[in-house]
């Protein structure tokens, strides 16, 4: 719950930053969320986001939602930050539409709270999910959260 917060708040703060960006949540379900960060100060949009989207991850069914939402819209420019563990409780994890999603967009970069040393490990899709991300880094301290910032800031240029 701490990361997702902090993450959320990362989220929240990118859309001030970063031009044209959409914003989605999930857990169970997702949904768009960029009016509700529009919307609301942040620990208000945080708290909206996580009552309506929080609960046991099922990265499969929120990746085919995002295709869903989202395939028409990408382009050659686009890209994709995916921000969670890829921990999918054991269920499909839908990666051959993360695939479709990444032959659409320029790039996918995902953030991982969890320590590399446990992705892939237990219900972690993340090894699966690393073969189409062209970056992705653990993200659990201010200091890495720093260093993935100033790339993002860097690729925008």
């Amino acid at each position: 719950a701490a990361y997702a917060k902090c993450l959320l708040i990362l989220l929240y703060y990118l859309q001030d930053v970063l031009p044209r960006t959409r914003s989605f949540a999930f857990a169970h379900d997702l949904g768009e969320v960029t009016d509700l960060f529009q919307q609301y100060e942040v620990e208000k949009a945080t708290e909206i986001v996580n009552w309506r989207y929080g609960g046991a991850t099922d990265y499969g069914s929120s990746i085919e939602k995002l295709y869903e939402l989202t395939a028409s819209d990408l382009t050659p420019q686009t890209t994709l930050i995916v921000l969670g563990d890829a921990r999918n409780n054991y269920g499909d994890p839908k990666f051959e539409r993360l695939q479709e999603l990444g032959e659409r967009c320029r790039r996918i970069i995902w953030l991982n709270p969890e320590a590399r040393s446990q992705w892939g490990t237990g219900d972690s899709e993340m090894l699966r999910y690393l073969r189409v991300c062209q970056t992705a880094h653990e993200c659990n301290t201010l200091v890495q959260l720093e260093r993935v910032i100033d790339e993002l800031m860097t690729l925008s240029k």
